[in-house]
Parts: C-alpha cells; structure tokens; sequence
C-alpha cells in the first residue's frame, strides 16, 4: 500500500490502532505509535542480515524528501556502500538516544501489550529514572565504562534500584534490537549480578509487638486520614496493597458484612471476597463516611491514593522506628504465619490471602470459608487490639 500526504495527515497526531507498519516502494516505509507519531524508516539487507534506519518524524520530514533520501540511499546501497554511514552525516537525526529508545519501547510495546499495573511500574522506575540519561548521545555511541560509571552511581543511591533498573533496561533495549530499531548497544554487555544488589525474596515475619509499634507509629503521625486509615487496615486484612488502595464504597456490602475485591484490583485476575470483621468495621466505617467514591483518596479527592505516595508515607514510618526493614507487604505474611500458630488451617489462609487454591480444588471448590475467615481475622485483631493496649499503658 504505497504511502500518501493525505493519509499521512489523517493519521498523525491521533489515536491509531491500524497496522504498525506501512509500506511504500523501494524499502521506505512508516512506523505508526498508538498515539499517532509516524517516523520513516529504509529497511534494506546488508551482509545478509536485515537492517532499518530511521530516518525522521512526520511532518518534519515530508514524505516527498523521505522518498528522495531513499532514492539517494538506493544508489549508495546499488554501488556497495552501507546506506547508514549515509544517515549518520546528512539526516540530522543519528542513532537514536536512550530516551527515544525507552519511548518507542513505551509507545510499542509498553502502553499496548502490558497491563495498567505494569505500565506503572514500568513509568516509575526505568522510564523515570533512564528517560533523561545520555542526552542527545546515540545510544550505539555509550561505551560500557560509560554505561558502568552511570550504574554505579544509581547503586551509591539505591543498590536494589541499581539492578532492577539495569534489568528493565536491558529488557527494553533488546526489544529494540529485536525489533531492529537499533543495531546494538553496550548495555547489553553488562550482567545484572555486575551491579547493586538482588532484591531478595521477602522473608520477614513481624512481631505482634512490632506489629503494635508500627500502628502506633501510623496513629502518631501527621498524614491524610485516607493514607493511615489504609495502612491500618492492611494490617488487619492482609490484603495487596492496591486490593485495598483502590477499592471503591460499592465494594463493601454492610448488610452481608463482605468486602468483594474485583477481579480487576486483584494481582491473579480472580474475584477475592473477605468477611467485614467486628475490629475492622469503625476503621471502614469511618473511611465510607469521610469520603466518596473512593475509600483512600490522594490528593485528589476524585481519584485513589497512589501507590508512590503510599509507599513514600510507609518509608516515613518505616524510619521513625527502631525495628529493622520491613514493607506494608509483610503484614501478609505476618497474618498468615501467626495465625498458621493459632491452628487456622492453610485452605483458611489462601483465601485470606486472595489465593486460588491448588489442584483439583481450583476447578471444583469456590468456597471462601467466609464464617472460618471471619473467626481467624478476629484473633488477629485482638492479638494485635492486646499488644498496642500493653505499649500504651
């Protein structure tokens, strides 16, 4: 399908879901962002292996002037010289940087292959942090001493941070060389054991004690009402944070006394249902009458806490007490070891974890122990209700 003003007009700048590639004539061709951001590329082969060069954005290279480069290219190509030598001098627009590389990853694969909760991780670590790096540098140009001085820096600041963002760079990176919007890049050179530290499988069980210190902590502190009562409330329900960050009123049934967790809020696309507890009811009740739609609202009160915010708060907790490193996350695991100690038998737990069970019981068996869920989550609250009372007193 040969390529037109007219077309190219009626696409750029708009929501686009057609063909991510267009073809001309003579290798020419566009490549179309979900967005609408069309860039020109030649594909040709050379030494048997398949190439594409960018060669400019649209309008700013008018299809008219891509179509005469690529003529020029064609008779650089025809007389046995590699058309990229030709790019680097006369388009202007050389290998592409790290940054335009981390948006064309977002813009391909990113923003249309991925699920929103990894959009989001994804847009606050690696494209955060590696967005601005290098800049106006072509990436095939940053040597691995570069790439290794720029790391450890980031790993003096956040040795964990370190090796995840190499990681997800990586992984970006040699989507691109997959996909060969580059040819190569040092990066690839470096193993991710080379740099920071692995973020080690959780393994920490609190203390009722320090389970007792921590909410106190969070009643003490100076915070939105929304982020303490969220916090407060993970302890006692050992939910995933975002179960219970995004939760909306119409979730919380007061007369069956049942929070159901939409398959939509849950990390395994499952529906989670968990009893309404007598501990837990003035903390919910007190969060529904506060506020509106949402339970945990930020900033904005129309839409629900983020994540960044509940983690920075977390991390202001975290360092106020004298207990070691801990995360929201091992209140879970806390619920569900203790309880294990009290005898709740592991069916009881899974489900108050939010997991499917296993087996033959995962086809068969969806019950949810509601009454038996209700009687665990009781002795967790008053086992935790007794060491706050003993530190106040």
């Amino acid at each position: 399908m040969a390529l037109s003003d007219t077309k190219l007009r009626s696409i750029h700048g708009k929501p686009y879901s057609g063909p991510a590639e267009i073809s001309d004539a003579d290798g020419l061709g566009v490549r179309i962002s979900p967005k609408g951001v069309i860039l020109f590329q030649y594909r040709y082969r050379w030494n048997g292996k398949a190439q594409r060069l960018s060669l400019g954005r649209y309008p700013a290279l008018t299809l008219k002037d891509a179509r005469n480069l690529v003529s020029e290219l064609r008779v650089m190509y025809d007389s046995g010289t590699d058309p990229r030598r030709y790019t680097e001098k006369t388009t202007g627009e050389q290998s592409m940087t790290v940054g335009d590389c981390l948006t064309y990853w977002k813009e391909q694969y990113v923003d249309v292959a991925l699920r929103p909760k990894t959009q989001a991780l994804y847009n606050s670590t690696v494209l955060k942090h590696l967005n601005g790096a290098f800049p106006g540098r072509a990436i095939g140009d940053i040597t691995v001493k570069q790439w290794v001085d720029f790391f450890s820096r980031e790993e003096r600041e956040n040795p964990r941070r370190a090796r995840q963002l190499l990681v997800q760079a990586r992984s970006a990176i040699g989507w691109c060389i997959r996909r060969q919007v580059i040819d190569n890049a040092s990066i690839m050179r470096i193993e991710p054991r080379d740099v920071g530290v692995r973020s080690e499988t959780g393994s920490r069980v609190l203390t009722y004690t320090e389970l007792a210190q921590i909410w106190l902590g969070i009643e003490r502190s100076r915070a939105a009402t929304s982020n303490k009562l969220l916090h407060q409330m993970l302890m006692l329900w050992g939910a995933r944070v975002s179960e219970l960050r995004l939760s909306e009123c119409k979730e919380f049934d007061l007369n069956e006394w049942v929070w159901t967790v939409p398959k939509e809020h849950s990390k395994m696309g499952n529906v989670i249902r968990r009893p309404i507890f007598e501990q837990i009811k003035p903390l919910l009740e007190k969060a529904m009458t506060t506020y509106d739609q949402f339970l945990f609202p930020g900033a904005d009160i129309d839409s629900p806490l983020t994540i960044s915010a509940a983690n920075r708060y977390i991390g202001r907790i975290r360092d106020s007490l004298d207990i070691g490193y801990w995360r929201a996350h091992d209140f879970r695991r806390t619920l569900v070891t203790r309880l294990s100690e009290e005898g709740t038998a592991p069916h009881v737990t899974e489900r108050m974890l939010g997991h499917e069970l296993g087996g033959v019981m995962a086809v068969y068996n969806k019950h949810d122990w509601l009454e038996e869920q209700r009687k665990a989550y009781e002795i967790h609250a008053d086992k935790l209700y007794w060491h706050i009372k003993k530190i106040r007193d």
